[in-house]
Formats: C-alpha cells, structure tokens, sequence
C-alpha cells in the first residue's frame, strides 16, 4: 500500500454552476455566482472557488490513507489556472515518499487537478499517516 512512484486512482469531478452555487453560496457581484459579473472582469464564466479542487484532493487521500488523512493530513496547494463552471476536473497523485514519524508512516504524495484540455489548475503536496 502506497509504495513509492504508485499512481493514485484518478479522480473525475463534473464542475456544474450549481455545484459553484452550494459550495459559495449566492450573491451579486461574485466572479462566483453571478455570471455577468465574471464576465464583465474578464473571465469566460463563473469560476469555481479553488477550495474546491483542495475538496477533492481531499476526497483522494482519505480514498488513500482514510483516517490517517482525515486525523493527520497535511495539505499545501497552489492555484495556478482558473476552474470555470462546466470544467472537468480530474486529480491525481504520486506517492513520492514515505517515513517513519512517531511509530507510524507517513505518507506523501505529489498532488495535481487538470481540467478536460490536460491543463494543470492546481498542484501541491498532500500527506498523510498508515500504521
């Protein structure tokens, strides 16, 4: 389990406006939620928060780790591309090492999400403990 150079399981996410809605709640004047607004500061559409991609890092790790994520997780992301609503969204990850920490082991992976063109949008690190 999580050996070093192991892909992790890709990921797969749908970004609905909806999805962008519920996760930032709605309100005018949101490069979030308010289309018109988005467009009027220079973006194609809405733009999903980049707390989500960190969601679903998240939703990987604990697929990985669980509760050694959820309970000793450690996360560090950068945002590097915008995620619109209507994007597909795949995460990866790439077990990169693994060492001992108070009689356990921890776990970390090299992190990234793409959207459905192969661009990244967000890349990191994310780590976390197994027995």
């Amino acid at each position: 389990m999580a050996t070093i150079g192991e892909k992790l399981p890709a990921l797969d996410k749908e970004i609905s406006q909806r999805q962008i809605d519920a996760y930032s709640g709605v309100r005018p004047l949101s490069i979030h939620t308010d289309e018109a607004w988005a467009r009027a500061k220079g973006f194609r559409t809405c733009l999903a928060q980049g707390m989500m991609s960190t969601a679903y890092v998240s939703e990987m790790m604990t697929r990985l780790l669980g509760a050694g994520f959820v309970k000793g997780g450690t996360m560090s992301m950068a945002f590097v591309q915008p995620v619109f609503a209507g994007d597909r969204l795949s995460v990866h990850g790439v077990v990169k090492e693994r060492r001992p920490e108070r009689g356990r082991t921890r776990v970390v992976v090299e992190v990234w999400c793409e959207n459905q063109h192969g661009q990244k949008t967000a890349v990191g690190e994310a780590s976390g403990l197994i027995a």
